[in-house]
């Protein structure tokens, strides 16, 4: 007789003998008759141990599945894995801001433009790489089934092909970016960060990469000018030719803003690199608003104050006398503000930070070690010299230090003659006239050099003024140019994690489409940062960085296994933790485990 086990339960029976209570088990089919339940047993099993019945229960619960069958632990081997949940958290943010808007429709492709720029955004994100590796490393993702491609249509020629595509509609992006921010955050397009950042450039071949002094010393490099609303999200960017001036980029950036975007309520808050009389006329006559700082060598021109009192200023007491000072007003976060004087359309406030100022005196401190280490270096050189030194060259050698650690207003290196004994090769001796350097600091010159310190003068035509003061007001004028820090995070996110260089590419189209991946690559941190900042968690209270979170989520991925024994292949994903559902709860992107990847991840092995 057979016996169709998907049909059958588990029953369980109690007897008692001698005042112990048994139990004995069965293989029961239950069916109705006459309007009545009923069982039927169909194998009697005895007595079991609770884990043999726990088996058992198991066992017939899988039966009643199609796809059930039975294995043993050692047949179960995983063969591969393909990356998810950091993926799947990116892309969630590119449909967020609706990116694949902003591309040309795919018409007859087989492959949207979109799709192409998508995955390449996402490697950035997540684990950059060339773009002649991008098609392995896309074989190796969740994405294939995430986007329904096949995994063979992601190939070089199509990457490099789609570089050109990408680039052709960056305004589009642009303009598109900057729409979705203004619906989505009036108040956040109130002020607009701007800044340019030189990056390295391996290769000569591209005609805007230029050799010269950056950031990074002498390299071949170009640079970028990225523009940022008040939540460092960026919405517009170019690439320009390296050893572009930051002060000539105004007038471009002008026209975009007023002509392209529409922007005629917007702050401009810019870098003191970018300040020059000629740009500040430029905005004002335009009638854009802006906010920026002078250079440090104009304060006391610009200002009239007499510094010197600020000569004896101690570190260890600095907070204490500032708060004495009756001419300078308090702002959070330990500044002191003081409005100075409205000149023509221009505004001046004098501010002064502690912080600063104990930073600024620790780095000459620290200058000055570091330059009495030079000399110690130096004199030992010249005292191994094998032949008579001159003065003049020697001189300019300690000099050159001076000028290097900024220390030439109170610092003087004055030269002693020094003669040591050499023996030449014959076994001749003779005197060797050499030099020893001695660093000699004048006190006074040095506290005077540090009267400036702590200080800073910030700039803005916001002059109109309303019921007797200005409309906006002095810590309203300071905060932005005090959270310009958001651009600079930027520029270290996209030179750094999303790794900007190297680039392996060398056309000026290539080239720029490159950056403009990066950029949105910054996009989708950004935004995921801004969210993890928003809401606070308990198991993951310490992650607060994009980095972080794609290292907590890429532990959960698509697995492929193999169940040796019924030659059966299938996928599953890796069971979440608390903490990763806690970030994705955190982040906004609770669903990304209850989709259908699972499902089609499987269905791909059926063809």
């Amino acid at each position: 007789m057979s016996i169709d086990l998907a049909e059958l339960h588990l029953h369980w029976g109690e007897s008692r003998h001698k005042g112990t209570v048994y139990r004995s088990y069965s293989l029961a089919r239950a069916y109705r008759k006459d309007g009545k339940n009923r069982k039927e047993t169909v194998l009697k099993l005895g007595k079991l141990s609770d884990e043999a019945a726990q088996r058992w229960r198991t066992l017939l619960k899988a039966l009643k599945r199609n796809d059930a069958f039975v294995t043993t632990p050692d047949a179960v081997v995983p063969t591969d894995h393909f990356a998810y949940l950091d993926l799947a958290a990116a892309s969630a943010v590119w449909d967020e801001w609706r990116l694949d808007d902003a591309f040309p429709h795919p018409g007859k492709r087989d492959v949207a433009p979109a799709h192409v720029a998508r995955v390449l955004t996402l490697n950035r994100c997540i684990d950059p790489v060339s773009k002649s590796t991008i098609p392995e490393w896309f074989r190796h993702t969740a994405l294939p089934w995430m986007l329904k491609l096949n995994p063979e249509s992601m190939n070089s020629s199509r990457i490099f092909r789609e570089l050109a595509v990408i680039e052709s509609h960056k305004e589009e992006i642009c303009a598109h970016l900057f729409r979705r921010m203004s619906q989505r955050d009036p108040a956040s397009m109130q002020s607009v960060f701007y800044d340019l950042s030189s990056t390295p450039f391996t290769g000569s071949r591209c005609v805007l990469v230029k050799w010269g002094h950056c950031k990074e010393g002498y390299r071949h490099h170009v640079v970028l000018m990225l523009a940022v609303n008040q939540e460092g999200l960026p919405f517009y960017w170019e690439v320009l030719p390296g050893g572009t001036a930051d002060v000539s980029t105004i007038t471009w950036l002008l026209e975009r803003l007023r002509e392209r975007f529409k922007v005629h309520h917007t702050t401009l808050v810019f870098d003191r690199g970018m300040v020059s009389d000629g740009n500040l006329a430029l905005l004002e006559k335009e009638e854009v608003k802006y906010i920026s700082a002078m250079d440090r060598n104009q304060l006391e021109g610009i200002t009239g104050v007499d510094f010197k009192r600020f000569t004896d200023l101690d570190p260890d007491r600095i907070d204490r006398q500032a708060r004495e000072w009756k001419d300078f007003t308090p702002f959070h976060d330990h500044t002191y503000y003081r409005e100075v004087k409205v000149e023509g359309k221009r505004r001046y406030i004098l501010c002064f930070n502690p912080q600063l100022f104990k930073d600024q005196r620790k780095a000459r401190e620290r200058a000055l070690d570091e330059f009495r280490s030079l000399v110690q270096t130096l004199n030992a050189e010249l005292l191994e010299a094998k032949r008579s030194r001159q003065r003049t060259p020697t001189a300019k050698k300690f000099q050159r230090g001076l000028s290097k650690y900024k220390l030439t207003a109170f610092v003087r290196v004055p030269l002693h003659v020094t003669h040591v004994q050499r023996t030449d090769p014959h076994g001749t001796e003779r005197s060797i006239r050499t030099y020893r350097g001695t660093v000699r600091v004048d006190h006074e010159k040095r506290k005077a050099a540090g009267r400036l310190d702590g200080f800073w003068l910030l700039v803005t035509n916001h002059t109109e003024r309303d019921k007797g003061g200005f409309q906006l007001s002095a810590p309203e004028a300071i905060a932005p140019y005090r959270d310009k820090v958001v651009i600079e995070a930027a520029f270290r996110d996209i030179k750094s994690f999303i790794e900007i260089a190297p680039v392996f590419v060398w056309t000026v189209t290539h080239v720029r489409a490159h950056y403009t991946l990066c950029v949105l690559s910054h996009l989708i941190n950004r935004t995921l940062t801004l969210r993890l900042h928003e809401r606070e968690g308990e198991l993951s209270k310490s992650i607060v960085s994009h980095e972080r979170l794609y290292e907590k989520l890429s532990r959960c991925t698509i697995d492929r296994v193999e169940i040796e024994n019924v030659g059966l292949s299938t996928c599953n994903m890796t069971r979440t933790t608390a903490e990763q559902e806690e970030l994705l709860s955190r982040i906004g992107l609770k669903d990304l485990v209850r989709g259908d990847i699972v499902t089609k991840a499987r269905a791909s092995l059926q063809t």
